[in-house]
């Protein structure tokens, strides 16, 4: 399938990426068989870029933008979403000619961004078996494994939620949850004014020093986010003397296995 018809189909065909409002978060890291769940950073000063959904049209040249700003991001990505043909369809028509989602993963591990697992299909986990679990797990895992070599040790779970039995199984498989604090509701499309106002609602209520460092949530399925909103976030973090991070970077955790 070629990128033009990927855009025609996409909001038609693709699981919604909006996510549940993030609310009494449990962290688990004291231990237990319930996968540990983070929210923010571990520390102060510090702010990790997440996308979620992709790999897509715009995703390869969003890599190399962070890149060329000094720029280490996160993306949760999916399988089965926007994509069928993992080694031949045409995932991105980039300034580096036309990539397959392979060709975009592989890039992200080489520039050094990290790769999350935000399932094979983009699926609520909540009531799902343990097999259907570890299906929508490990069918992303091995994607992601044979396109640069490593397995995810972090995950997103759509729509943000996860059931007991599922945080079970996430955790035998040996990943951590990851969600966000800052939500720029990009999903939403409902313009860059609206996003910016909800990152600085959180950003500017912080304590220099004190106040604990960020998750932002994007999805670099969607242009604006990526070519709109990211120039901004990375201009307006910056004047707050952030200094960008990945995930496990910003936990102090293993991104992979």
């Amino acid at each position: 399938m070629r990128v033009a018809s990927l855009l025609a189909l996409a909001f038609a065909t693709v699981t919604s990426a909006a996510p549940i409002a993030v609310n009494n978060v449990t962290d688990n890291s004291s231990g237990g068989d319930l996968v540990t769940v983070y929210e923010h950073c571990n520390r102060p000063g510090v702010f990790a870029l997440t996308f979620d959904d992709g790999p897509f049209q715009y995703s390869w040249d969003l890599a190399a933008y962070l890149h060329s700003n000094g720029i280490k991001a996160t993306f949760f990505t999916n399988g089965n979403n926007y994509v069928e043909n993992f080694r031949n369809d045409t995932t991105v028509t980039s300034t580096n000619g036309t990539k397959t989602y392979m060709e975009v993963l592989k890039y992200y591990h080489d520039l050094g961004h990290e790769i999350g697992s935000h399932t094979f299909e983009h699926i609520n986990l909540q009531g799902l078996t343990e097999a259907e679990v570890e299906y929508q797990m490990n069918q992303e895992s091995d994607l992601i494994y044979e396109a640069t070599g490593v397995r995810p040790a972090l995950m997103r779970p759509p729509e943000g939620v996860l059931d007991d039995d599922a945080s079970r199984v996430v955790k035998r498989l040996g990943y951590s949850s990851i969600l966000w604090d800052v939500d720029t509701k990009d999903y939403e499309l409902l313009g860059l004014p609206y996003e910016q106002g909800l990152v600085q609602e959180v950003v500017e209520t912080d304590t220099s020093g004190i106040t604990l460092g960020h998750i932002a949530l994007q999805h670099d399925v969607h242009e604006s986010s990526a070519i709109e909103l990211t120039p901004w976030m990375i201009e307006y973090i910056t004047s707050k003397n952030y200094t960008f991070v990945t995930v496990s970077e910003c936990l102090g955790i293993p991104a992979y296995q």
